[in-house]
């Protein structure tokens, strides 16, 4: 048979239908004894502040829905049933019962938008806790609601009846209680109209249909023959099984149909007008809010004896009749009234669909802290009253305001027809009418009254974590009133909705409302059956040297690659930004399900390179060669031991705590407090504590479990053909031989020693002069003075040892602060620099799933880092931000992996699409902070007087950018050079681990511990984030040379030819498009082929780094001569 929407129902479906929209007698029965069952599964719990809110429990949806897909859990498979009494849910495997809801308690019932086969409840807890439930049902959700609908008239009329019996009321109950609420239950995705019932002053039959339960318009009440709408259900094929999890929503088709078909009731006309009260006087205020006048505040749940009653009230009518949107809005089904109860909230249809999360910012519950897996927000509203809580603290209200009229399907579902509907009509009445209160009388009390209204809405928005979404709401509301009040409003209106100095300033763009589908993420179950099915389908190799073999098999070979990594890539980011043990077996899993791919692709790419390597075609030759370079383990349990051990390790590092000094129940993280004592605290001991506190806590326990993974990992690449880990770390950058490679960066280190020296001087002197009888000012540095817990660099230090103190230079952090610059603005400030020269904004999936902050409730992985999940334009940073320069400069960093990204990601086939070398990703966001930090940008900015910069400021700012680019680079040289000793197994290991650490650092850096250190405890290189993840470092010394190389290039391009710290490329496209087709490369040539393209070079130089610091090089050794500072450490 064929339902209103002419989606096909299975016999199961039908008879569930029956028996949901049976009538009163049948459905008594099939609520009694053990009630009437519904197969679902369970989607989670969470407790909310309040008992009854659509947003909220939208919002509680989708993050239950997003954590469940993030830990790759199955959803527990319960059974509902509804009983005369209660729900009780019980579990489907064991029959143990999770949960008995009595229904007098249930205050609140929503489906979810999204997804038909969703829906939700808040049962008030005995003590007064309100528990939202989210639960994915086996059909149509629709069907267990209006079986839940059902439940509660049944209920109601008992109750009723019983009231009859005690002689409260004889043969009528009065339609409006005496505190109006709606009932808990919301409407299904379709237009179900319901009766609602007259005003105070009449009274209705006891069998009349109770609420307005599905908060739909008003209509009259079905007859006692009329069976309640039956749900919308789609084809059988779709719903049958699970396959796709919540990946998708079903589409539905509609259909017309004849009246008699009509089940819904959509064509009937109405037969009666909701009766207005008789009209009364009322003074100025009252009669320009009469719109509102009629607004009930949610109740507060008490858990009195009398809450079923309050649940089944029904709301006061509205008094005043809607008048016409200016926005000629589509809406769909009205899902929760507003405060003002003259514009309720509309869930826009799917085609229309936007988020207002597109930054962290809006949150519902915490505006800047993403949740585990930073779920997105439910859909949006496009009315601009809808949702605003203008005086910062009512909640919103519960009423539906409805007006009699008749409604159509199209109602709920906007045609594609210009001709609005009837049910749009409504709706921009409703809006409409709030603004056109004695238009006519043109009354300026009452416009002066508005005004106000509107300053207060405004000043309330101010006051607050604005949004841009209430930003852009209010601008509308302004625009409109300047239309409805002409000369008498155009004058008074000049409202600034931007406070000075906002903490948000939002672009005028609104790319943000580009709605994110929760479900529009990898699926892992799905993701490795597609890859366990297509593996048994290889195909057939019978000769390795032909290419049209080697071609297909490459093809097969990515196809499964790409979805690995997928997986891998969201499993890394869900331990990383919720570090618990289910998560870390979660990753161990994973790769024991792909070894077997890996190690099969592995031995079959070194096959075909074999011969593949002679191709005239050069993609076959490279493709092949790099594929052949992997590695992988042959012995499962080696893949679980070094899964396993590299958790531990990330595990360590994120939760190390250093206790304070006198009070050993304080315990911090090393972020953000202990890297803020050492790069802001002055007393020499309080940094000893710190520095010494992190280093015994983290690299102590670091260390037993270091060194195992160490050799696993050793073992691994000697399997596959390596020396040791070094080698294979190499052989990446394609230059040579190891001897050939490391005689390359020896070489850069060389070149930039003489200007290190200077620094270190000048540093030292100056230090010296700070903390007298500390360290000999002849020697090292220890290392806990330099303002940063590695000392790799040293420009928190600047304020102490500026050359020119009364030179303005700029204090970006303190700046940043006195804008009142927010952590989203830091952000989109960055991204502005990228948009300005051509390249690309970032997405919504970034804004929506990046985690900005540090969680407040778990344990996370704060070093910085981006991720690229390669699917879909998914692309996320992990950022502990705080407002300072350290931070402006990282997300610039971070946030050029993501341009990496979507560049070669636009321009590449899949195995292209990695940069040239590592080195290169790291340089690309470095490259573009200094162009954002350069003093011709500050001055763009507004941040700096140009008649400022003179060269006394010129020598501050190099020095505040040599302290940490030049400071930098042997600290990097020394991390890589001291594993590549570790991998070689030429570090004694029982009596020079961490003395062997501390002489490089010596021996190339002037740097040394600032206490004696013990061999046989202590390993200080593992208290660095890079050392237990495993992370090679000589990529970010490759960096800080090449980012100096791009900014060379891309100033010669802009005509600079010297004084380049002066170079500032923002808004040049030029320059940007020639930058632009570099990134477009990925790794599809030679790195040196790609640098070529920009730079004119071929080849990494240190003579870009070496020009753009001249100035300071000069002044360094004239300063030293003079001051007397020594050059070198002995």
């Amino acid at each position: 048979m064929s339902n209103t929407l002419g989606a096909t129902l299975t016999t199961k479906e039908d008879e569930a239908k029956k028996l949901a929209t049976a009538p009163n007698g049948l459905g008594a029965k099939k609520f009694e004894g053990d009630g009437f069952p519904f197969r679902a599964k369970l989607i989670g719990m969470e407790d909310l502040s309040i008992d009854r809110d659509e947003k909220v429990c939208l919002d509680s949806m989708f993050k239950l829905k997003a954590v469940v897909r993030a830990r790759g859990e199955h959803k527990q498979k319960i059974q509902l049933n509804l009983t005369m009494s209660a729900v009780k849910v019980i579990d489907e495997a064991t029959k143990a019962q999770i949960a008995i809801h009595e229904i007098e308690r249930i205050s609140f019932v929503v489906i979810d938008p999204r997804d038909t086969r969703a829906f939700g409840y808040i049962y008030n807890t005995s003590d007064d806790r309100h528990q939202f439930w989210a639960i994915k049902t086996e059909r149509a959700a629709a069907v267990t609601v209006l079986a839940l609908k059902e439940l509660f008239e049944l209920a109601f009329e008992q109750y009723t009846n019983a009231e009859k019996a005690k002689g409260l009321n004889e043969s009528t109950v009065t339609a409006t209680p005496t505190a109006p609420v709606t009932s808990p239950v919301q409407a299904p995705p379709q237009n179900v109209p319901v009766y609602s019932p007259p005003p105070p002053t009449q009274t209705v039959p006891v069998s009349t249909p109770q609420p307005d339960i599905f908060s739909a318009p008003v209509l009259p009440p079905p007859s006692s023959t009329t069976t309640t709408p039956t749900p919308v259900n789609v084809t059988s094929n779709l719903l049958d099984g699970d396959i796709w999890g919540d990946t998708s929503t079903p589409q539905v088709t509609q259909t017309t149909q004849s009246i008699s078909d009509d089940i819904f009731n959509l064509n009937e006309p109405p037969s009666m007008v909701t009766q207005q009260q008789e009209s009364k006087p009322v003074d100025a205020l009252e009669d320009i809010f009469s719109v509102m006048s009629t607004v009930t505040q949610p109740p507060v749940s008490t858990g009195s004896s009398n809450a079923l009653f309050d649940v089944f009230s029904n709301p006061t009518p509205v008094r005043a009749p809607p008048p016409v949107n200016p926005y000629n809005n589509f809406y769909s089904q009205p899902t929760q009234p507003n405060i003002l109860n003259a514009a309720p909230t509309f869930n826009q249809p799917p085609p229309m669909a936007f988020t207002t999360m597109s930054s962290p910012q809006q949150s519902q519950t915490n505006l800047l802290s993403p949740s585990p897996i930073s779920p997105v927000a439910p859909p949006s509203v496009t009315n601009p009253l809808a949702g605003l809580d203008i005086f910062g603290s009512l909640a919103p209200s519960s009423t539906t305001a409805a007006a009699a009229a008749k409604t159509t399907r199209d109602s709920f579902f906007p045609a594609t027809s210009t001709t609005k509907t009837i049910q749009q009509m409504q709706m921009e009445k409703q809006f409409n009418g709030f603004f056109r209160v004695n238009i006519e009388k043109k009354n300026m009390k009452n416009c002066i009254i508005l005004l106000l209204f509107i300053s207060s809405f405004q000043f309330s928005i101010s006051n607050r974590k604005q949004t841009r979404y209430n930003t852009i709401q209010l601008k509308r509301i302004i625009d409109i009133l300047k239309k409805q009040f002409t000369d008498e409003f155009e004058g008074q209106t000049s409202i600034n909705h931007n406070r000075a100095n906002s903490n948000n300033n939002f672009k005028e763009s609104e790319n943000y409302e580009t709605e994110v589908d929760p479900n529009d993420h990898v699926d892992i179950e799905l993701w490795n059956k597609l890859n366990e099915q297509d593996m048994k389908n290889m195909p057939e190799i019978n000769d390795y040297s032909d290419e049209i073999v080697a071609i297909k098999w490459l093809k097969w070979c990515v196809r499964i690659e790409q979805r690995y990594n997928q997986v891998g890539a969201l499993l890394e980011w869900n331990y990383e930004t919720n570090i618990t043990e289910e998560n870390q077996k979660a990753i161990t899993k994973q790769n024991l399900i792909q070894t077997p791919f890996s190690r099969l692709a592995l031995s079959l790419a070194k096959e075909f390179n074999e011969y593949m390597k002679y191709s005239k075609k050069d993609d076959l030759k490279r493709i092949f060669g790099r594929l052949a370079t992997g590695t992988v383990s042959n012995n499962d349990d080696d893949v679980k031991k070094t899964s396993t051990l590299h958790g531990q390790l990330e595990d360590i590092y994120a939760t190390t705590e250093v206790c304070e000094l006198n009070d050993k129940k304080k315990g911090y993280r090393l972020s953000p407090y202990l890297e803020q004592v050492i790069q802001i605290e002055k007393n020499y001991d309080r940094l000893l504590w710190a520095w010494k506190g992190w280093h015994d806590g983290c690299g102590n326990k670091v260390r037993p479990v270091y060194l195992p993974f160490v050799d696993l990992l050793n073992k691994n690449v000697k399997e596959n053909g390596y020396h040791d880990l070094s080698e294979k770390w190499i052989a990446e950058y394609e230059m040579g031989s190891v001897t050939e490679f490391e005689g390359v960066i020896d070489e850069i280190l060389k070149d930039i020693m003489p200007l290190y020296e200077q620094l270190h001087a000048y540093v030292r002197g100056r230090l010296c002069s700070k903390y007298q009888n500390r360290f000999d000012c002849n020697g090292p540095i220890p290392a806990h003075i330099l303002g940063n817990m590695w000392a790799q660099t040293w420009h928190d230090l600047l304020d102490d040892i500026i050359p020119y103190p009364n030179a303005p230079l700029i204090n970006m952090t303190k700046v940043l602060i006195e804008k009142r610059f927010s952590i989203h603005q830091l952000y989109t400030t960055a991204e502005s620099f990228f948009t300005s020269i051509g390249l690309y904004p970032m997405t919504p999936k970034f804004w929506a799933r990046s985690m900005f902050e540090k969680p407040s409730d778990r344990d996370a992985v704060c070093q910085a880092s981006a991720t690229d999940f390669r699917y879909h334009d998914d692309y996320r940073v992990k950022i502990c931000t705080e407002i300072n320069d350290n931070y402006f400069y990282t997300i610039h960093h971070e946030m050029g992996h993501i341009e990496y990204y979507m560049a070669y990601k636009e321009n590449q086939p899949y195995v292209y699409r990695s940069g040239a070398n590592s080195g290169f990703h790291e340089a690309i966001g470095d490259t573009i902070g200094i162009f954002a930090i350069s003093p011709a940008h500050l001055i763009k900015l507004g941040f700096l007087d140009e008649e400022d910069v003179n060269s006394h400021y010129e020598i501050n700012f190099l020095l505040r950018i040599a302290l940490q680019k030049i400071a930098f680079l042997p600290f990097s040289y020394v991390m890589d050079k001291y594993r590549f000793l570790l991998f070689r197994d030429e570090i004694d290991r029982k009596h020079e681990l961490n003395s062997k650490w501390w002489s490089l650092r010596i021996q190339h850096g002037g740097i040394m511990p600032p206490i004696s250190r013990n061999d046989k405890i202590n390993f200080d290189a593992g208290a660095k984030y890079h050392i237990p993840s495993n992370v090679p470092y000589l990529r970010y010394f490759i960096a800080h040379v090449l980012q100096f190389q791009f900014y060379h290039g891309m100033c010669r391009l802009q005509g600079v030819t010297k004084r380049f710290h002066m170079c500032d490329i923002y808004g040049n496209k030029h320059v940007g498009e020639k930058f632009k087709e570099m990134l477009s490369m990925g790794n599809s040539k030679p790195w040196s082929e790609i640098l070529k393209s920009l730079t004119g070079e071929n080849k990494l130089e240190s003579k870009a780094m070496l020009d753009y610091f001249q100035p300071l090089y000069d002044w360094l050794k004239m300063e030293n001569l003079a001051r007397g500072y020594p050059i070198g450490w002995i």
